[in-house]
Protein backbone atom coordinates (compact mmCIF):
# COMPACT_ATOMS: atom_id res chain seq x y z
CA UNK A 1 0.00 0.00 0.00
CA UNK A 2 1.20 3.28 -1.14
CA UNK A 3 1.53 6.01 1.28
CA UNK A 4 1.72 10.07 0.68
CA UNK A 5 4.87 11.45 1.80
CA UNK A 6 5.19 14.89 2.71
CA UNK A 7 8.66 16.18 1.30
CA UNK A 8 10.46 19.12 3.43
CA UNK A 9 12.82 20.51 1.41
CA UNK A 10 10.58 22.16 -1.03
CA UNK A 11 7.89 23.02 1.15
CA UNK A 12 10.23 25.04 3.52
CA UNK A 13 11.25 27.12 0.54
CA UNK A 14 7.46 27.68 -0.63
CA UNK A 15 6.49 29.07 2.57
CA UNK A 16 9.68 30.81 3.24
CA UNK A 17 7.82 33.62 3.76
CA UNK A 18 6.60 32.43 6.98
CA UNK A 19 9.61 32.54 9.74
CA UNK A 20 10.00 31.11 12.07
CA UNK A 21 11.51 33.49 14.50
CA UNK A 22 8.65 36.09 15.14
CA UNK A 23 5.63 35.17 17.23
CA UNK A 24 2.33 32.61 16.58
CA UNK A 25 1.87 34.46 12.52
CA UNK A 26 2.68 36.54 9.93
CA UNK A 27 1.57 38.76 7.72
CA UNK A 28 -0.62 37.14 5.06
CA UNK A 29 0.38 36.52 1.33
CA UNK A 30 -0.50 39.11 -0.75
CA UNK A 31 -3.04 38.77 -3.25
CA UNK A 32 -1.01 37.59 -6.01
CA UNK A 33 -0.68 34.37 -4.25
CA UNK A 34 -4.67 33.79 -4.78
CA UNK A 35 -4.29 32.07 -8.06
CA UNK A 36 -1.69 29.68 -6.62
CA UNK A 37 -3.81 28.39 -3.56
CA UNK A 38 -7.19 28.06 -5.32
CA UNK A 39 -5.17 25.59 -7.41
CA UNK A 40 -5.23 21.54 -6.81
CA UNK A 41 -1.80 21.69 -7.01
CA UNK A 42 -1.47 24.85 -4.79
CA UNK A 43 -3.49 23.80 -2.27
CA UNK A 44 -2.10 20.43 -2.08
CA UNK A 45 1.45 21.53 -1.75
CA UNK A 46 -0.20 24.10 0.88
CA UNK A 47 -1.55 21.45 3.04
CA UNK A 48 1.53 19.02 2.73
CA UNK A 49 3.45 22.05 4.44
CA UNK A 50 1.11 21.81 7.31
CA UNK A 51 1.47 17.87 7.87
CA UNK A 52 5.69 18.29 7.06
CA UNK A 53 5.72 19.90 11.13
CA UNK A 54 4.38 16.85 12.87
CA UNK A 55 7.73 15.11 11.32
CA UNK A 56 10.22 17.05 13.21
CA UNK A 57 11.85 14.58 15.04
CA UNK A 58 14.06 17.17 17.20
CA UNK A 59 11.66 20.27 17.19
CA UNK A 60 8.09 18.29 17.91
CA UNK A 61 8.39 14.57 18.34
CA UNK A 62 10.85 14.54 20.81
CA UNK A 63 9.36 17.03 22.99
CA UNK A 64 6.30 15.09 23.29
CA UNK A 65 8.37 11.88 24.95
CA UNK A 66 8.16 14.58 27.75
CA UNK A 67 4.29 13.07 28.69
CA UNK A 68 6.25 9.55 29.62
CA UNK A 69 9.86 11.10 31.59
CA UNK A 70 7.30 13.24 33.55
CA UNK A 71 4.91 10.52 34.67
CA UNK A 72 7.49 8.14 36.68
CA UNK A 73 7.29 5.69 34.61
CA UNK A 74 10.45 6.44 32.86
CA UNK A 75 14.12 7.68 33.41
CA UNK A 76 15.10 9.81 30.19
CA UNK A 77 18.37 7.92 30.05
CA UNK A 78 21.18 8.63 27.47
CA UNK A 79 24.62 8.89 27.24
CA UNK A 80 26.81 7.84 30.73
CA UNK A 81 26.50 10.94 33.26
CA UNK A 82 22.86 11.58 33.36
CA UNK A 83 23.22 15.08 31.21
CA UNK A 84 22.17 13.97 28.01
CA UNK A 85 19.03 16.37 26.24
CA UNK A 86 19.24 18.86 29.46
CA UNK A 87 16.35 19.91 28.59
CA UNK A 88 14.61 16.27 29.34
CA UNK A 89 16.26 15.65 32.30
CA UNK A 90 15.21 18.93 33.67
CA UNK A 91 11.42 18.24 32.63
CA UNK A 92 11.98 14.88 33.99
CA UNK A 93 13.35 16.31 37.55
CA UNK A 94 10.04 19.44 37.44
CA UNK A 95 12.58 21.54 37.31
CA UNK A 96 12.18 22.85 33.18
CA UNK A 97 13.10 26.89 32.65
CA UNK A 98 10.95 29.04 30.24
CA UNK A 99 14.11 29.46 28.03
CA UNK A 100 14.26 26.17 27.26
CA UNK A 101 14.84 24.64 23.84
CA UNK A 102 12.34 22.20 24.30
CA UNK A 103 9.61 24.80 24.92
CA UNK A 104 10.54 27.20 22.78
CA UNK A 105 11.21 24.88 19.26
CA UNK A 106 7.95 23.29 20.04
CA UNK A 107 5.46 26.41 20.79
CA UNK A 108 7.53 28.33 17.10
CA UNK A 109 6.94 24.67 15.30
CA UNK A 110 3.13 24.38 16.64
CA UNK A 111 2.57 27.87 15.32
CA UNK A 112 4.51 27.68 12.55
CA UNK A 113 2.06 24.66 11.34
CA UNK A 114 -1.43 27.10 12.66
CA UNK A 115 -0.12 29.60 10.22
CA UNK A 116 0.55 27.45 7.22
CA UNK A 117 -2.87 26.06 7.82
CA UNK A 118 -4.35 29.97 8.00
CA UNK A 119 -2.88 30.72 5.20
CA UNK A 120 -4.37 28.17 3.03
CA UNK A 121 -8.09 28.45 4.72
CA UNK A 122 -7.74 32.14 4.05
CA UNK A 123 -8.05 31.72 0.45
CA UNK A 124 -10.20 28.52 0.37
CA UNK A 125 -12.81 29.99 2.79
CA UNK A 126 -13.35 33.28 0.61
CA UNK A 127 -12.17 32.77 -3.27
CA UNK A 128 -14.66 31.94 -5.60
CA UNK A 129 -11.78 31.39 -8.14
CA UNK A 130 -10.93 27.53 -8.49
CA UNK A 131 -8.45 26.75 -11.69
CA UNK A 132 -9.50 23.33 -12.27
CA UNK A 133 -9.95 22.75 -8.68
CA UNK A 134 -12.97 20.04 -8.39
CA UNK A 135 -14.97 20.73 -5.77
CA UNK A 136 -14.31 17.61 -3.54
CA UNK A 137 -10.79 17.98 -3.38
CA UNK A 138 -11.39 21.80 -1.93
CA UNK A 139 -13.68 20.28 0.54
CA UNK A 140 -10.56 17.92 1.38
CA UNK A 141 -8.24 20.06 1.93
CA UNK A 142 -10.15 22.43 4.02
CA UNK A 143 -10.70 19.50 6.52
CA UNK A 144 -7.22 18.36 6.39
CA UNK A 145 -6.47 22.01 7.28
CA UNK A 146 -9.14 21.91 9.90
CA UNK A 147 -8.05 18.75 11.69
CA UNK A 148 -4.34 20.00 11.68
CA UNK A 149 -5.16 23.55 13.29
CA UNK A 150 -6.85 21.75 15.58
CA UNK A 151 -4.35 19.36 16.16
CA UNK A 152 -1.61 22.22 16.47
CA UNK A 153 -3.86 23.79 19.17
CA UNK A 154 -4.59 20.90 21.33
CA UNK A 155 -0.62 19.88 21.48
CA UNK A 156 -0.50 23.35 22.62
CA UNK A 157 -3.19 23.47 24.83
CA UNK A 158 -2.47 20.71 26.95
CA UNK A 159 1.69 21.17 26.92
CA UNK A 160 0.88 25.06 27.83
CA UNK A 161 -2.90 25.22 29.04
CA UNK A 162 -4.17 22.94 31.10
CA UNK A 163 -7.80 21.68 31.44
CA UNK A 164 -10.88 23.33 33.35
CA UNK A 165 -10.85 20.96 35.67
CA UNK A 166 -7.88 21.67 37.25
CA UNK A 167 -8.66 25.22 38.01
CA UNK A 168 -9.43 24.99 41.89
CA UNK A 169 -5.56 23.92 42.12
CA UNK A 170 -4.40 26.78 39.84
CA UNK A 171 -6.56 29.24 41.95
CA UNK A 172 -8.34 29.91 38.53
CA UNK A 173 -5.66 31.39 37.10
CA UNK A 174 -5.05 28.83 33.77
CA UNK A 175 -5.67 30.58 30.26
CA UNK A 176 -5.83 29.38 27.09
CA UNK A 177 -3.03 29.16 24.37
CA UNK A 178 -3.92 31.90 22.14
CA UNK A 179 -6.11 30.39 19.76
CA UNK A 180 -5.18 31.96 16.23
CA UNK A 181 -7.69 31.22 13.13
CA UNK A 182 -6.11 33.74 10.05
CA UNK A 183 -2.75 35.22 9.08
CA UNK A 184 -2.47 37.93 11.79
CA UNK A 185 -1.66 41.33 10.39
CA UNK A 186 1.45 43.05 12.64
CA UNK A 187 -0.89 45.24 15.00
CA UNK A 188 -2.16 41.45 15.95
CA UNK A 189 1.40 40.23 16.98
CA UNK A 190 0.75 41.31 20.36
CA UNK A 191 -1.63 38.12 21.83
CA UNK A 192 -3.19 38.12 24.77
CA UNK A 193 -4.29 34.72 26.14
CA UNK A 194 -8.07 34.05 26.53
CA UNK A 195 -10.14 31.91 28.42
CA UNK A 196 -9.12 27.97 28.82
CA UNK A 197 -12.35 27.44 27.72
CA UNK A 198 -12.29 29.53 24.72
CA UNK A 199 -9.43 27.53 23.22
CA UNK A 200 -10.83 24.21 24.31
CA UNK A 201 -14.24 25.46 22.42
CA UNK A 202 -12.12 26.39 19.14
CA UNK A 203 -10.08 23.43 18.97
CA UNK A 204 -13.51 21.08 19.05
CA UNK A 205 -15.19 23.45 16.22
CA UNK A 206 -12.04 22.94 14.18
CA UNK A 207 -12.37 19.34 14.85
CA UNK A 208 -15.70 19.19 14.36
CA UNK A 209 -15.46 21.48 10.42
CA UNK A 210 -13.17 18.44 9.77
CA UNK A 211 -15.19 15.42 11.00
CA UNK A 212 -18.16 16.94 8.46
CA UNK A 213 -15.78 17.46 5.52
CA UNK A 214 -13.53 14.70 5.53
CA UNK A 215 -13.69 11.31 3.96
CA UNK A 216 -14.06 8.02 5.75
CA UNK A 217 -10.03 6.10 6.22
CA UNK A 218 -11.64 3.06 3.28
CA UNK A 219 -12.61 6.11 0.79
CA UNK A 220 -9.02 7.60 0.50
CA UNK A 221 -7.15 6.26 -2.50
CA UNK A 222 -4.31 4.39 -1.64
CA UNK A 223 -2.27 6.61 -3.11
CA UNK A 224 -3.51 9.60 0.07
CA UNK A 225 -2.90 7.19 2.94
CA UNK A 226 -1.70 8.88 5.76
CA UNK A 227 -3.98 12.36 4.96
CA UNK A 228 -6.29 12.70 8.14
CA UNK A 229 -9.54 11.29 7.87
CA UNK A 230 -13.11 11.80 9.10
CA UNK A 231 -12.17 9.03 11.91
CA UNK A 232 -9.30 10.80 13.01
CA UNK A 233 -10.96 14.10 13.48
CA UNK A 234 -14.36 12.53 15.43
CA UNK A 235 -11.65 10.22 17.43
CA UNK A 236 -9.39 13.55 18.24
CA UNK A 237 -12.88 15.25 18.86
CA UNK A 238 -13.68 12.17 21.53
CA UNK A 239 -10.37 12.93 23.22
CA UNK A 240 -10.73 16.81 23.45
CA UNK A 241 -14.15 16.08 24.92
CA UNK A 242 -11.94 13.63 27.45
CA UNK A 243 -9.56 16.01 28.33
CA UNK A 244 -12.24 18.25 29.60
CA UNK A 245 -14.16 15.50 31.51
CA UNK A 246 -17.17 15.97 28.94
CA UNK A 247 -17.86 12.49 29.19
CA UNK A 248 -21.19 12.62 27.64
CA UNK A 249 -19.99 14.15 24.41
CA UNK A 250 -16.58 12.23 24.52
CA UNK A 251 -18.85 8.83 24.44
CA UNK A 252 -20.96 9.68 21.48
CA UNK A 253 -17.69 10.67 19.44
CA UNK A 254 -15.98 7.46 20.57
CA UNK A 255 -18.85 5.29 19.61
CA UNK A 256 -19.59 6.62 16.13
CA UNK A 257 -15.42 5.98 15.41
CA UNK A 258 -15.51 2.58 16.89
CA UNK A 259 -19.18 1.90 15.06
CA UNK A 260 -17.93 2.59 12.16
CA UNK A 261 -16.19 -0.71 11.88
CA UNK A 262 -13.51 1.27 10.12
CA UNK A 263 -10.67 -0.02 12.61
CA UNK A 264 -9.84 -2.52 14.58
CA UNK A 265 -6.61 -4.37 16.61
CA UNK A 266 -4.11 -5.87 14.75
CA UNK A 267 -4.39 -9.61 16.54
CA UNK A 268 -7.56 -9.27 18.16
CA UNK A 269 -9.20 -11.87 17.96
CA UNK A 270 -11.07 -12.25 14.14
CA UNK A 271 -7.89 -10.46 13.20
CA UNK A 272 -5.38 -12.45 15.25
CA UNK A 273 -2.59 -12.71 12.59
CA UNK A 274 0.29 -13.88 12.89
CA UNK A 275 1.76 -11.36 10.94
CA UNK A 276 4.64 -11.60 8.91
CA UNK A 277 7.31 -9.48 7.92
CA UNK A 278 10.92 -9.84 5.83
CA UNK A 279 13.65 -9.60 8.45
CA UNK A 280 17.82 -9.69 8.04
CA UNK A 281 19.28 -12.64 10.05
CA UNK A 282 22.89 -13.92 9.27
CA UNK A 283 21.46 -16.88 6.77
CA UNK A 284 20.25 -13.87 4.69
CA UNK A 285 16.62 -12.21 4.34
CA UNK A 286 13.78 -14.36 6.24
CA UNK A 287 10.08 -14.46 7.36
CA UNK A 288 9.42 -13.54 10.41
CA UNK A 289 5.96 -14.19 12.29
CA UNK A 290 4.89 -11.80 14.68
CA UNK A 291 1.79 -11.25 16.98
CA UNK A 292 -0.23 -7.95 16.12
CA UNK A 293 1.08 -5.96 19.58
CA UNK A 294 4.42 -6.42 18.53
CA UNK A 295 4.20 -6.38 14.90
CA UNK A 296 2.45 -2.53 14.85
CA UNK A 297 5.91 -0.97 15.81
CA UNK A 298 6.80 -2.20 12.76
CA UNK A 299 7.25 -0.24 9.68
CA UNK A 300 5.10 -2.49 7.60
CA UNK A 301 2.45 -1.29 10.14
CA UNK A 302 2.70 2.22 8.92
CA UNK A 303 -1.23 2.99 8.46
CA UNK A 304 -2.54 -0.03 9.61
CA UNK A 305 -5.88 -1.00 10.07
CA UNK A 306 -5.29 0.28 13.83
CA UNK A 307 -4.17 3.44 12.89
CA UNK A 308 -6.14 6.00 13.59
CA UNK A 309 -3.64 9.04 12.63
CA UNK A 310 0.20 8.13 11.70
CA UNK A 311 2.86 11.13 11.99
CA UNK A 312 4.00 10.29 8.00
CA UNK A 313 7.86 8.76 8.01
CA UNK A 314 10.27 6.72 5.61
CA UNK A 315 13.19 5.88 5.19
CA UNK A 316 14.49 7.56 2.14
CA UNK A 317 18.56 6.80 2.65
CA UNK A 318 19.29 10.44 1.84
CA UNK A 319 22.59 11.64 3.52
CA UNK A 320 20.51 14.44 5.74
CA UNK A 321 21.83 15.35 9.27
CA UNK A 322 18.49 16.56 10.70
CA UNK A 323 15.01 16.05 10.86
CA UNK A 324 14.67 19.31 8.32
CA UNK A 325 16.10 17.19 5.76
CA UNK A 326 15.15 13.65 5.61
CA UNK A 327 11.62 11.81 5.75
CA UNK A 328 12.77 9.73 8.12
CA UNK A 329 11.78 9.33 11.47
CA UNK A 330 14.20 9.89 14.64
CA UNK A 331 12.08 8.26 17.75
CA UNK A 332 13.29 4.53 16.99
CA UNK A 333 17.55 6.56 17.82
CA UNK A 334 16.43 7.91 21.01
CA UNK A 335 13.80 4.59 22.51
CA UNK A 336 16.80 2.01 20.92
CA UNK A 337 18.98 0.13 23.53
CA UNK A 338 22.06 2.11 24.59
CA UNK A 339 24.52 -0.64 24.43
CA UNK A 340 25.01 -4.14 23.97
CA UNK A 341 27.34 -6.92 24.67
CA UNK A 342 29.30 -8.05 21.23
CA UNK A 343 32.51 -9.38 19.54
CA UNK A 344 32.92 -6.26 17.80
CA UNK A 345 36.49 -5.92 18.96
CA UNK A 346 37.12 -9.65 19.09
CA UNK A 347 36.26 -9.91 22.61
CA UNK A 348 32.92 -9.77 24.28
CA UNK A 349 32.27 -6.17 25.45
CA UNK A 350 29.90 -3.32 25.58
CA UNK A 351 28.85 -1.58 22.23
CA UNK A 352 27.55 1.67 21.46
CA UNK A 353 23.82 0.80 19.60
CA UNK A 354 21.38 3.10 19.90
CA UNK A 355 20.39 6.14 22.18
CA UNK A 356 18.83 5.07 24.86
CA UNK A 357 16.50 7.01 26.27
CA UNK A 358 13.00 5.82 27.85
CA UNK A 359 14.18 3.63 30.77
CA UNK A 360 11.23 1.83 32.30
CA UNK A 361 11.78 2.73 35.92
CA UNK A 362 11.20 -0.07 38.96
CA UNK A 363 7.65 1.97 39.99
CA UNK A 364 6.41 0.72 36.41
CA UNK A 365 7.74 -2.52 36.57
CA UNK A 366 6.33 -3.33 40.10
CA UNK A 367 3.09 -1.44 39.76
CA UNK A 368 1.59 -1.00 36.24
CA UNK A 369 1.27 -5.04 35.37
CA UNK A 370 0.17 -5.74 38.84
CA UNK A 371 -2.65 -3.37 38.72
CA UNK A 372 -4.17 -5.17 35.59
CA UNK A 373 -3.96 -7.88 37.37
CA UNK A 374 -1.01 -9.70 35.29
CA UNK A 375 2.14 -10.21 37.69
CA UNK A 376 2.69 -13.15 40.08
CA UNK A 377 3.76 -13.18 44.29
CA UNK A 378 6.59 -13.99 43.18
CA UNK A 379 7.15 -10.99 40.80
CA UNK A 380 6.63 -13.14 37.50
CA UNK A 381 4.83 -11.08 34.65
CA UNK A 382 2.15 -13.18 32.62
CA UNK A 383 1.02 -9.87 30.66
CA UNK A 384 2.22 -10.61 26.93
CA UNK A 385 2.85 -7.13 26.41
CA UNK A 386 5.28 -6.77 28.84
CA UNK A 387 8.24 -8.46 26.43
CA UNK A 388 6.86 -6.25 23.58
CA UNK A 389 7.26 -3.15 25.51
CA UNK A 390 9.81 -3.83 28.30
CA UNK A 391 13.75 -4.86 27.60
CA UNK A 392 15.11 -6.54 30.32
CA UNK A 393 19.06 -7.88 31.45
CA UNK A 394 19.28 -11.15 29.74
CA UNK A 395 17.29 -10.35 26.71
CA UNK A 396 18.95 -10.66 23.37
CA UNK A 397 18.53 -8.02 21.12
CA UNK A 398 18.52 -8.39 17.57
CA UNK A 399 22.16 -7.17 16.15
CA UNK A 400 23.94 -6.59 12.51
CA UNK A 401 27.54 -7.12 12.15
CA UNK A 402 30.03 -5.28 10.34
CA UNK A 403 31.99 -5.37 8.53
CA UNK A 404 30.68 -8.26 6.88
CA UNK A 405 33.22 -10.62 7.42
CA UNK A 406 32.09 -10.81 10.96
CA UNK A 407 28.79 -11.84 10.13
CA UNK A 408 29.53 -15.80 9.90
CA UNK A 409 31.33 -15.35 12.78
CA UNK A 410 29.11 -14.23 15.90
CA UNK A 411 25.50 -14.79 16.66
CA UNK A 412 22.49 -12.27 14.72
CA UNK A 413 21.51 -10.83 17.84
CA UNK A 414 24.05 -9.33 20.85
CA UNK A 415 22.75 -9.38 25.12
CA UNK A 416 21.37 -5.90 26.34
CA UNK A 417 23.54 -4.24 28.56
CA UNK A 418 21.42 -3.00 30.94
CA UNK A 419 23.83 -0.68 32.84
CA UNK A 420 25.28 0.79 30.04
CA UNK A 421 23.87 4.04 30.25
CA UNK A 422 24.52 4.83 34.04
CA UNK A 423 22.07 6.34 35.40
CA UNK A 424 20.05 3.66 34.06
CA UNK A 425 17.03 1.71 35.86
CA UNK A 426 18.09 -1.93 34.80
CA UNK A 427 15.50 -1.88 31.47
CA UNK A 428 15.32 -0.92 28.01
CA UNK A 429 12.37 -0.31 25.63
CA UNK A 430 11.17 -2.50 22.25
CA UNK A 431 8.84 -0.26 21.01
CA UNK A 432 9.80 1.47 17.72
CA UNK A 433 13.07 -0.61 18.20
CA UNK A 434 14.71 -0.79 14.69
CA UNK A 435 15.51 -4.97 13.58
CA UNK A 436 18.35 -5.12 11.29
CA UNK A 437 16.17 -5.36 7.84
CA UNK A 438 16.84 -5.05 4.46
CA UNK A 439 16.50 -0.81 5.05
CA UNK A 440 19.98 0.38 5.35
CA UNK A 441 19.78 3.30 6.79
CA UNK A 442 21.74 6.88 6.14
CA UNK A 443 21.85 8.20 9.28
CA UNK A 444 20.37 8.59 12.38
CA UNK A 445 17.14 10.37 10.90
CA UNK A 446 16.45 7.52 8.57
CA UNK A 447 13.82 5.76 10.49
CA UNK A 448 11.26 4.18 8.76
CA UNK A 449 8.24 3.66 10.89
CA UNK A 450 5.64 5.89 10.82
CA UNK A 451 5.16 7.61 15.11
CA UNK A 452 1.68 6.22 16.39
CA UNK A 453 -0.03 9.38 17.16
CA UNK A 454 -3.34 7.75 17.76
CA UNK A 455 -4.34 4.09 17.81
CA UNK A 456 -7.29 2.34 17.55
CA UNK A 457 -6.92 0.82 21.26
CA UNK A 458 -6.53 4.55 22.80
CA UNK A 459 -9.89 5.39 21.18
CA UNK A 460 -11.17 2.01 22.98
CA UNK A 461 -9.82 3.18 26.43
CA UNK A 462 -11.38 6.74 25.59
CA UNK A 463 -14.30 5.31 24.73
CA UNK A 464 -14.23 3.30 27.75
CA UNK A 465 -13.22 5.55 30.86
CA UNK A 466 -15.90 7.99 29.38
CA UNK A 467 -18.60 4.99 29.48
CA UNK A 468 -17.69 4.01 32.91
CA UNK A 469 -18.31 7.93 34.33
CA UNK A 470 -21.68 7.93 32.42
CA UNK A 471 -23.14 4.81 33.52
CA UNK A 472 -22.45 2.87 30.66
CA UNK A 473 -21.27 -0.73 31.72
CA UNK A 474 -21.71 -2.65 29.00
CA UNK A 475 -19.83 -0.47 26.71
CA UNK A 476 -17.38 -0.09 29.05
CA UNK A 477 -16.91 -3.73 29.89
CA UNK A 478 -16.99 -4.67 25.76
CA UNK A 479 -14.42 -1.78 24.69
CA UNK A 480 -11.45 -2.46 27.24
CA UNK A 481 -12.00 -6.41 26.80
CA UNK A 482 -11.23 -5.55 23.04
CA UNK A 483 -8.16 -4.31 24.15
CA UNK A 484 -7.36 -7.11 26.31
CA UNK A 485 -8.06 -9.69 23.93
CA UNK A 486 -5.62 -8.14 21.47
CA UNK A 487 -3.17 -8.60 24.30
CA UNK A 488 -3.49 -12.14 25.13
CA UNK A 489 -3.68 -13.24 21.63
CA UNK A 490 -0.14 -11.82 21.78
CA UNK A 491 1.01 -15.19 24.07
CA UNK A 492 -0.14 -18.03 25.89
CA UNK A 493 -0.65 -17.38 29.24
CA UNK A 494 -4.14 -16.72 29.35
CA UNK A 495 -3.90 -12.97 30.52
CA UNK A 496 -4.86 -10.55 30.84
CA UNK A 497 -8.32 -12.01 31.43
CA UNK A 498 -11.70 -10.49 29.88
CA UNK A 499 -13.53 -8.57 32.81
CA UNK A 500 -16.33 -10.53 33.37
CA UNK A 501 -17.93 -7.22 35.39
CA UNK A 502 -18.43 -3.94 34.66
CA UNK A 503 -14.67 -2.21 34.91
CA UNK A 504 -14.07 0.76 37.07
CA UNK A 505 -12.63 3.64 36.11
CA UNK A 506 -9.39 3.00 37.85
CA UNK A 507 -9.36 -0.38 36.08
CA UNK A 508 -9.25 2.01 32.86
CA UNK A 509 -6.67 4.32 33.72
CA UNK A 510 -4.15 0.81 34.75
CA UNK A 511 -5.51 -0.50 31.07
CA UNK A 512 -3.91 2.85 29.88
CA UNK A 513 -0.83 2.74 31.44
CA UNK A 514 0.05 -0.79 30.26
CA UNK A 515 -1.72 -0.67 26.87
CA UNK A 516 0.08 3.13 25.89
CA UNK A 517 2.95 2.37 28.23
CA UNK A 518 5.66 4.81 27.12
CA UNK A 519 3.71 6.33 24.11
CA UNK A 520 3.89 9.61 25.94
CA UNK A 521 0.17 9.34 27.18
CA UNK A 522 0.74 8.41 30.58
CA UNK A 523 1.84 12.35 31.88
CA UNK A 524 -1.40 13.66 30.45
CA UNK A 525 -3.80 11.04 31.71
CA UNK A 526 -2.45 11.60 35.84
CA UNK A 527 -2.73 15.48 35.30
CA UNK A 528 -6.28 15.33 33.46
CA UNK A 529 -7.71 12.92 36.15
CA UNK A 530 -6.44 14.98 39.09
CA UNK A 531 -3.95 12.25 40.37
CA UNK A 532 -0.99 14.09 40.34
CA UNK A 533 -0.54 13.81 43.86
CA UNK A 534 -0.91 10.64 44.08
CA UNK A 535 1.12 9.17 41.94
CA UNK A 536 4.08 11.55 41.56
CA UNK A 537 4.69 12.80 45.40
CA UNK A 538 3.30 9.25 46.55
CA UNK A 539 3.12 6.30 44.87
CA UNK A 540 6.27 6.67 42.29
CA UNK A 541 7.97 7.72 45.53
CA UNK A 542 7.94 4.53 47.20
CA UNK A 543 10.91 3.51 44.38
CA UNK A 544 13.11 6.16 44.51
CA UNK A 545 16.20 4.77 43.45
CA UNK A 546 17.73 2.06 41.70
CA UNK A 547 21.02 -0.21 42.09
CA UNK A 548 23.76 -0.62 39.48
CA UNK A 549 23.88 -4.03 39.24
CA UNK A 550 27.69 -3.61 37.35
CA UNK A 551 28.77 -1.75 40.46
CA UNK A 552 26.25 -2.36 43.68
CA UNK A 553 28.13 0.87 45.74
CA UNK A 554 26.48 2.95 42.69
CA UNK A 555 22.86 3.99 43.41
CA UNK A 556 20.89 6.47 41.78
CA UNK A 557 17.44 8.32 41.52
CA UNK A 558 15.57 7.55 39.18
CA UNK A 559 11.89 9.52 40.74
CA UNK A 560 11.50 13.52 40.87
CA UNK A 561 8.13 13.27 42.26
CA UNK A 562 9.18 15.40 45.52
CA UNK A 563 10.00 18.52 43.90
CA UNK A 564 6.56 17.90 41.71
CA UNK A 565 4.42 21.21 42.48
CA UNK A 566 0.59 21.24 42.57
CA UNK A 567 -0.77 24.17 40.56
CA UNK A 568 2.25 24.98 38.41
CA UNK A 569 3.94 21.55 37.24
CA UNK A 570 0.73 19.99 35.46
CA UNK A 571 1.85 22.50 32.86
CA UNK A 572 5.10 23.71 30.84
CA UNK A 573 6.13 27.17 31.01
CA UNK A 574 5.49 29.61 28.39
CA UNK A 575 8.55 30.23 26.63
CA UNK A 576 10.14 33.58 27.33
CA UNK A 577 11.18 34.94 24.62
CA UNK A 578 7.30 35.12 23.23
CA UNK A 579 6.49 36.82 26.71
CA UNK A 580 8.92 39.10 25.68
CA UNK A 581 8.05 39.60 22.28
CA UNK A 582 4.66 40.90 22.98
CA UNK A 583 5.99 43.40 25.72
CA UNK A 584 4.21 41.13 28.41
CA UNK A 585 0.48 40.77 27.10
CA UNK A 586 1.32 36.90 26.82
CA UNK A 587 1.36 36.03 30.21
CA UNK A 588 3.35 33.05 31.99
CA UNK A 589 2.09 30.45 33.50
CA UNK A 590 1.54 30.04 37.24
CA UNK A 591 3.93 30.18 39.47
CA UNK A 592 6.64 29.97 36.74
Amino acid sequence: MKKIFFPLLGIFIMLSACKDDELLDQVPHNLTDNAYYTSADGATQGINAAYAVLQLGEGVERIELLGTVCSGDALPGGEPGGNDQPNMQEAARFNLASNAIYVNSFWRNMYTGIYRCNILLSYLEKSEEYADFPEDLRNRIKGEAYFLRGLFHFKLQIFFGGYPQLQADFNNQLKGVPYIDHPLLPEEWSQERPTLEYTWSKIEEDFQKASELLPLKSEYDASETGRATKGAATAMLAKTYLYQNKFELAYNAAKEVINSEEYFLMGETGHEGPYTVQRWTKDGIVPVQMPGYQYIWQAEANNCDESIFDVQHYGDNSSGTSDNTTEGNILPQYYGVRRVMTYMTGTLASTEYFWGFILPTPYFIQTAYKNVGCQESDGTITDPRYKYTVIAAGDSIPFQYAPANLIPLYPDSALFDPWGNWPSTGYSTWKYFLHPESVVRAGWYENPQNTKYFRFADLLLIGAEAAVQIDKPDDAKTWINRVRDRARNAGNTGYPQAYTTAPTVEDVYAERRVELAFESHQFFDIVRTGRAKQILQEEAMLYPTVTNGDNPTEVATVEFGNIFQIGKNEIFPIPITEIDLTKGTLTQNPNY
